[in-house]
């Protein structure tokens, strides 16, 4: 057998194993990931976060966890074809119901996997409501939570209050739409803000902030955190000095004309534009027409 013949032979073989070599060690892969599962466990400690929402809204919680100081936990990626440092999270979802709800659950400080041990980071609030029939009538703010760090103070945890009170009001910030779906049709944003004890959030904007806290990990051990969040009775524009406050409402400014996607007043309080709500010509929200008006 010649060696041109020879090359070419052993070329060919390692062609047709390497797409099986590769499958091995994805198989291998998948063998170890489950294997991995199947030994994954979280720590028994915990703290129960209760959270209490208006009616027609959503909530969800997401607990992330990290490594541990001086731990790499790495572990291989074979979308990223390398290494990458291990995280994990695990999510607690409400559906929105017609009323209010107050739901509970318990979150562990600590995921162990493999010869990986982490512990708790942070804990993501997220609200999630509707305010029209529509599919597209709906709105979700990531609404704060918690940054858990190392302890930084050596307090005994026993002496700390067992229950830790958190306060949001959630409001619903309107303007006319410019995407395609929505064009020239109002829409909703959905924001929360931190309250204070009395149930107040700052007037000034660059105070406000989301509900949440930042607190040492051995604080929460055996804790009860209660997030409630209220719905705000008044609606305001998302954008300032695009609407003109009338004693009916709001009027949405002109600009530089129909044509202007921003319309800023610029202290212009005689000239508006028109949108559409429910199918409707407005002039003014919420009512979309003021008294006395009539349109056909």
């Amino acid at each position: 057998m010649s060696s041109n013949h020879f090359s070419y032979s052993t070329r060919f073989m390692l062609f047709l194993a390497l797409p099986l070599m590769g499958a091995c060690s994805f198989a291998g892969q998948i063998a170890k990931d489950s294997v991995e599962g199947a030994t994954s466990y979280y720590g028994r400690e915990y703290f129960t976060l209760v959270a209490t929402v208006p009616a027609k809204f959503g909530f969800t919680s997401k607990a992330q966890y990290s490594p541990k100081a001086g731990e790499s936990c790495q572990t291989y990626s074979p979308g990223l074809g390398g290494s990458v440092t291990r995280q994990q999270q695990r999510s607690h979802t409400t559906v929105a119901k017609d009323v209010e709800q107050t739901v509970s659950t318990d979150i562990p400080l600590e995921f162990h996997i493999a010869d990986c041990s982490m512990e708790l980071s942070r804990v993501i609030y997220e609200v999630n409501a509707t305010y029209g029939p529509d599919a597209w009538d709906h709105g979700l703010d990531v609404a704060g939570g918690l940054s858990v760090r190392s302890s930084t103070v050596n307090t005994d945890p026993k002496k700390e209050s067992t229950v830790i009170e958190q306060k949001g009001l959630c409001s619903w910030l309107f303007q006319i739409s410019k995407s395609k779906v929505k064009l020239g049709e109002i829409e909703k944003i959905l924001s929360c803000n931190a309250l204070d004890d009395n149930w107040s959030a700052p007037s000034k904007k660059y105070e406000r902030r989301k509900p949440g806290m930042t607190i040492d990990r051995n604080q929460l051990a055996n804790k009860t955190v209660k997030i409630e969040f209220h719905l705000s009775n008044e609606e305001r524009p998302a954008v300032g000095d695009t609407w003109q406050k009338v004693p009916e409402g709001w009027k949405p400014c002109l600009g530089n004309g129909p044509s202007d996607p921003y319309g800023f007043c610029r202290g212009d309080t005689r000239n508006f534009r028109t949108f559409k709500m429910n199918k409707r010509e407005c002039t003014i929200y919420p009512n979309c027409v003021e008294q006395g008006v009539v349109h056909d």
